[in-house]
């Protein structure tokens, strides 16, 4: 890996009822907007495969390296 780049390839992804899209790539997770415009990243620091929508759909779980993760968003997924 050269400098400044981060584990892991494209990967999962899923879209929350506003139409943005969660990704896996690398580094971790990023949050696309429905123009394409990058809104932000869950940065895993691993290599990260996969994201779902689970609980109330407002939860989503991450499957990074040998990590499961899970955070609780404001949004709910479509």
């Amino acid at each position: 890996m050269g400098q400044g780049e981060k584990p892991g390839l494209p990967d999962g992804m899923k879209v929350d009822m506003k139409g943005n899209l969660f990704a896996t790539g690398p580094g971790g997770v990023h949050v696309f907007s429905p123009e394409g415009k990058l809104l932000g990243t869950f940065d895993t620091g691993v290599p990260t495969a996969n994201v779902a929508w689970g609980d109330d759909g407002s939860t989503l779980y991450i499957t990074a390296n040998t990590t499961l993760l899970r955070v609780r968003l404001t949004t709910r997924g479509f």
